[in-house]
């Protein structure tokens, strides 16, 4: 099992095991009116780029946890169950590059221009 890291964000956090593999890690409350539904199933809606067979292989390995209980894959899941989803994809992330670009400026006042401000004498 995994140990967490003391930072958590939405639901959301990044636990490590030992020092070589990062699980991310998903905190799911379920609905109310949530009718009973196969814990692999319920999650294949709510997490995203995962597969069903990845989830059962998780459910598993232990890997996921209901009201902080390992499962078995035919749990059903109940109304107000806390589901925690460890995942060992790695998070997507986007690299945002700088690039040059030539931008004529057409014009350019020195004097800022509020003009919904008509009180203003700047």
């Amino acid at each position: 099992m995994p140990q967490e890291n003391s930072n958590e964000m939405m639901g959301e956090d990044i636990v490590e095991q030992g020092s070589e593999e990062l699980y991310e890690r998903l905190a799911i409350e379920v609905d109310k009116g949530q009718e009973p539904l196969r814990i692999d199933k319920f999650l294949l809606n709510r997490v995203v780029n995962t597969s069903r067979n990845k989830i059962q292989r998780a459910i598993d390995n232990g890997m996921v946890l209901v009201n902080n209980q390992p499962i078995k894959a035919n749990y059903k899941v109940k109304p107000a169950d806390q589901i925690i989803f460890y995942s060992d994809t790695d998070p997507v992330t986007y690299e945002i590059i700088p690039e040059k670009l030539p931008l004529n400026i057409v014009y350019e006042d020195m004097k800022p221009n509020y003009p919904g401000l008509a009180w203003c004498t700047g």
